[in-house]
């Protein structure tokens, strides 16, 4: 800002001056730097444009942003809880599995077991074969 002699004066904060002048201009440059600048509450409250039909577009884009904004919300808190639902099933059946392994490596060490224990026995059958009588002959 300048005064009347064309010096310029320091620009302190003041919410009821806007520093940029409110052009299409400065409107397209910021909205490429702020993606919802139009966005503003103030922007309904304060009109700095005698263009309505850019106003009311600017207000229905907005609420279809906040729309969209919370319909992705929405989905992302759906999607986190199905994630969690699945990593919980996913760490049922891994313990399932497990167990199931467990079970698996248990059977076999009995099962070798069994094994060793019917060689012993087929072992002394067969050196005790020779020496017992038979009760029918």
């Amino acid at each position: 800002r300048m005064d009347e002699n064309y010096i310029l004066l320091p620009h302190g904060v003041n919410f009821q001056e806007a520093i940029f002048p409110d052009t299409q201009e400065n409107r397209r440059m910021f909205a490429s730097l702020f993606q919802f600048s139009n966005c503003s509450q103030a922007q309904h409250m304060l009109s700095f444009s005698s263009d309505w039909e850019v106003q009311e577009d600017n207000r229905l884009m907005c609420s279809s942003v906040q729309k969209a904004l919370f319909e992705e919300e929405d989905r992302v808190k759906k999607l986190q809880q199905k994630v969690a639902t699945l990593e919980k099933r996913n760490k049922q059946l891994r313990d399932r599995v497990k167990k199931v392994k467990r079970s698996l490596r248990q059977a076999r060490k009995n099962t070798r077991h069994m094994e060793q224990i019917n060689r012993k026995l087929s072992e002394k059958l067969s050196s005790a074969g020779g020496q017992i009588p038979y009760i029918n002959s």
